[in-house]
C-alpha cells in the first residue's frame, strides 16, 4: 500500500472526528449566546471560586461599621429603642467627626415611645392627664428631637423601594433625588429599559427625611442562586434617579449631588462619581469585590459609642455606616466569601471597592471575547484531538483548561475584569469527551474488521487443511460442508435441552462447528494402499486406519503447545477432542479408547453422529449411499448402542433439516469401480469392528 494511499485512509478516519468536534462546539456557542439556567449557575459558581482566590482582605481604614449588636441590646434593652437614644448616638458619631454618616434603617412610623404620645395613652386608657409642658420640646417629642439632630450632620438615611408589581400600602415620604448626567445613547432609560424602575417605597417619617440632608435605598440583586454578588448603585421612581446608601452617603462626604452615567445601546456601562469611573453592568449593578468574611472592617459596637468608650481617632475622618448585627434583628446576606454576612457591611463593601477604585468589571465586551475563545479552543482542540492519541489528547484537554483557569484568575487578580472559563473549559472536554468516543467507536470497528479477517483466515486455514485430507481421500470438500452444516444443525436442537444448555452456548457451538472439518485431519498419517482401498480391510489394516484418531490429536496437541499462548485454547481443545474421540461408541467398543457414556466428550459424540450419517448417506469408493428414510432407521437402530441416546432423539427432531443438507450439498458418485456394499452394510445393525467411515 502506497504512502498516499495510507494518507487517503487517515484523513477519511479523522474526516468524522473534524465534523463532530466543529458540531460540537457550534452547538456549545449557540448555548452560550442562549444561556441557559444551568449554565448561569455554573458561572456563578466558578465565579465565586476565583473570587475567594483573589481575596486577601485587604481594605481601605475609612468604612466603619457602627454595630447594633447583642451587647448594644444587653445595655440598653431590646430593639426599636426610643428615638432620643438614636438621636444620642448620632450626635456622639457627629461630634466624634464622623465625615459621612449612612444608617441602614428605616424609620416609617412614628416613635410610640415619646412623652406626648404617652401623654395621649395614659389619658385615653386611664383617663389621668399627664403635664409635660415644662419638658423641652425635642424631649417631649423623641421624632422632634432625632429630626433636630439629623439636620444637624452629614446623616444619609435608609429606604427600600418595591420593585413587584404585589399591593402595598402607599406612603407619600419626601426621598432625595439626585442629578444624573447621562452619555451616551439616552433612549429606553426613561422607558425602564435600562435601570430597575421602583414600584413604590416604604420609605421614612417626613420629619425625618426633611431634616436629613440624604437618602439612599438599601435594596440588594440576589442571584438565582440565592448569593449576593452585585447591587445597583441606581434606581429610577417616578422618573428620577436615586442613589443606593453607599452611594448616597459617598455622595454627601463629597458635597455632590450629581453622577454621570455612561450607557451603550446594550444597557448602561458606568457610573461617573467626580473622577472615579464605576464600571456596572447593563442594569446598573455593581459586582462587589468581597475582601473577606463578616469582620473585614472595623466594626464599633453602639454600647460603647455611648458609653464613650470609643476614641475620636477611630471615629473622625470615617465613613460611618451604622447597623443591626445581632441575632434576628439585622438582614444577612449570603455572599460568595460568607453565608451569613451583615447587610449593613455591604454597604461598607460598596463604599470601600468606590475609595479604592478597586472593582470588579464584567466588560461589554466581554461576552464577545469568551464566545471568541469557545470557537477558538473548541476549533483548535479538535485540529488536535483528531490528530492525537489518548495521552496526547489528556495533555492538550489539562494545558487548555489549566490555560484557561490561570488566565482568568490572572485577569480578574490584576485587571479587575472577570472573563469566564467555563464555557470554553465545557468545548474543550466536549471535544476531548465526543473526539475520543468517536476514536474508540472507529477502533472498534477496525477491530472488528480485524476479528473478521482473523476469523476468515482461520476458516479457511481449517478448510484448506480438511480438503487436503479430504482429497487425499478422493472425497468432495462438499462432506466438509455437510458435516458442518450437520454439526450445527444438531448443536442448536440439543441447546434447548436443559441437560446440554450450559454447555452449547453460541460461542461454544461456533467453536465446534469450526472444529467438525478437522475430525480426519489425522487420515494424512495413513498409508494410501489402506486409505484408498475399495474393499474389504484386513484386521492389520483396520488397526491401521484407526490410528488416524491418534495422528489427528497429536497434530493438533503439537500446534497447540507451540501456538497455544496466542491461539484460541477452546478451539484447539474441542477440535483435539473431536480428533480422537469420535470414532469411540456409546456401548464402550469403540476406539482409540473404549470410552462409555458421557465418559465421551459431547463433542465427539455429536460429531460421531453428523460423520455417520454423511458416511451412510454418501458415495464412497469401498460402498454405495443408501436413502436418508435408510440413514434414520440406522441411526435409530444405533440409539444407546453406538450413538448417544439423547443426540439420536434430537436427530429425529430435525431429520428433515439433514435430509435438506444432504440435497443441498450432495456428491456425485465416487469415480472408479464401485464396489458390492458389505454384507456388514446390509444388516440392520452392523457390529462395531466391522464398520468403516
Amino acid at each position: 500500500m502506497g504512502h498516499k494511499t495510507i494518507w487517503a485512509r487517515t484523513r477519511q478516519e479523522r474526516q468524522p472526528l473534524l465534523i463532530g468536534g466543529i458540531i460540537l462546539t457550534a452547538f456549545i456557542a449557540l448555548l452560550y449566546l442562549y444561556e441557559p439556567t444551568f449554565f448561569r449557575f455554573l458561572d456563578n459558581r466558578l465565579y465565586d471560586i476565583l473570587l475567594r482566590s483573589t481575596a486577601n482582605g485587604d481594605v481601605t481604614a475609612l468604612p466603619v461599621i457602627i454595630d447594633l449588636d447583642e451587647k448594644s441590646l444587653a445595655q440598653f434593652g431590646q430593639w426599636p429603642w426610643p428615638r432620643y437614644r438614636v438621636a444620642i448616638l448620632l450626635r456622639k458619631l457627629k461630634d466624634l467627626g464622623a465625615a459621612g454618616i449612612g444608617l441602614d434603617m428605616v424609620f416609617p412610623e412614628a416613635d410610640r415611645t415619646s412623652f406626648a404620645t404617652l401623654k395621649e395613652d395614659i389619658l385615653r386608657d386611664f383617663k389621668i392627664r399627664v403635664d409635660v409642658s415644662k419638658l423641652p420640646a425635642t424631649m417631649r417629642d423623641n421624632d422632634k428631637g432625632l429630626a433636630a439632630v439629623l439636620a444637624q450632620g452629614p446623616f444619609v438615611l435608609g429606604y427600600k423601594f418595591i420593585l413587584s408589581d404585589e399591593e402595598h400600602p402607599r406612603g407619600e415620604p419626601l426621598l432625595h433625588p439626585i442629578n444624573v448626567v447621562t452619555a451616551g445613547p439616552t433612549k429606553g432609560i426613561q422607558d425602564g429599559n435600562f435601570l430597575f424602575q421602583a414600584r413604590d417605597v416604604v420609605g421614612n417619617l417626613k420629619i425625618f427625611s426633611a431634616a436629613a440632608p440624604a437618602s439612599g435605598f438599601f435594596n440588594v440583586a440576589h442571584d438565582l442562586d440565592g448569593i449576593l454578588r452585585r447591587a445597583p448603585l441606581l434606581m429610577v421612581y417616578n422618573g428620577k434617579y436615586y442613589p443606593s446608601l453607599a452611594l448616597a452617603t459617598l455622595m454627601q462626604t463629597l458635597g455632590t449631588d450629581q453622577v454621570t452615567l455612561t450607557l451603550t445601546r446594550a444597557g448602561v456601562d458606568s457610573l461617573r462619581l467626580g473622577r472615579t469611573r464605576i464600571p456596572l453592568d447593563s442594569k446598573g449593578n455593581l459586582l462587589i469585590h468581597f475582601r473577606g468574611r463578616a469582620g473585614t472592617f472595623k466594626h464599633v459596637s453602639v454600647g460603647d459609642v455611648l458609653w464613650d468608650h470609643v476614641s475620636r481617632e477611630h471615629i473622625q475622618g470615617k465613613l460611618v455606616f451604622v447597623g443591626l448585627s445581632a441575632a434576628g434583628l439585622g438582614d444577612v446576606h449570603s455572599t460568595p466569601l460568607d453565608p451569613v454576612f451583615p447587610g449593613v457591611e455591604v454597604h461598607a463593601t460598596i463604599a470601600d471597592n468606590i475609595l479604592k477604585k478597586d472593582f470588579v468589571a464584567r466588560p461589554t465586551w466581554a461576552p464577545s471575547l469568551e464566545l471568541f475563545l469557545i470557537l477558538v479552543f473548541g476549533v483548535l482542540s479538535t485540529l488536535l484531538l483528531a490528530r492525537t492519541g489518548a495521552a496526547w489528547s489528556l495533555l492538550v484537554l489539562g494545558v487548555g483548561a489549566l490555560g484557561l483557569w490561570q488566565g482568568a484568575q490572572w485577569t480578574l487578580q490584576t485587571r479587575g475584569i472577570f472573563l469566564s472559563p467555563l464555557i470554553p473549559i465545557i468545548a474543550l472536554a466536549g471535544n476531548f469527551a465526543l473526539l475520543t468516543l468517536l476514536k474508540y467507536w472507529q477502533e472498534e470497528r477496525k477491530a472488528k474488521a480485524r476479528a473478521r479477517d482473523i476469523l476468515r483466515t482461520q476458516d479457511f486455514t481449517i478448510l484448506c487443511l480438511a480438503s487436503l485430507t479430504e482429497t487425499r481421500h478422493r472425497e468432495t470438500g462438499r462432506h466438509i460442508l455437510r458435516t458442518q452444516r450437520y454439526v450445527r444443525c444438531l448443536c442448536r436442537q440439543l441447546a434447548s435441552h436443559p441437560k446440554f444448555r450450559a454447555f452449547l452456548d453460541p460461542e461454544t457451538i461456533e467453536q465446534l462447528c469450526k472444529s467438525a472439518p478437522l475430525h480426519d485431519i489425522g487420515k494424512v498419517g495413513v498409508p494410501d494402499n489402506i486409505l484408498l482401498k475399495p474393499g474389504q480391510l484386513t484386521p492389520a489394516e483396520y488397526d491401521e486406519v484407526k490410528k488416524h484418531t491418534t495422528h489427528g490429536r497429536d497434530v493438533i496437541q503439537r500446534a497447540e503447545e507451540k501456538f497455544g499462548a496466542g491461539a484460541n485454547i477452546s478451539f484447539l481443545r474441542l477440535a483435539k477432542e473431536i480428533a480422537y474421540s469420535h470414532h469411540e461408541r456409546w456401548d464402550g467398543c469403540g476406539y482409540p479408547q473404549n470410552l462409555k457414556g458421557e465418559s465421551i466428550p459431547l463433542s465427539s459424540r455429536i460429531m460421531a453422529l453428523a460423520d455417520v450419517y454423511d458416511t451412510v448417506t454418501s458415495p464412497r469408493v469401498y460402498k454405495a449411499p443408501i436413502p436418508h428414510d435408510e440413514a434414520v432407521t440406522l441411526l435409530t437402530c444405533q440409539r444407546g448402542k453406538s450413538l448417544d441416546p439423547d443426540l439420536v432423539d434430537a436427530f429425529l427432531a430435525v431429520q428433515e433439516e439433514f435430509r435438506q443438507i444432504a440435497l443441498e450439498y450432495g456428491d456425485h458418485e465416487a469415480e472408479g469401480p464401485r464396489a458390492e456394499l458389505p454384507a456388514r452394510h446390509e444388516q440392520s445393525c452392523p457390529p462395531p469392528e466391522t464398520q468403516r467411515t
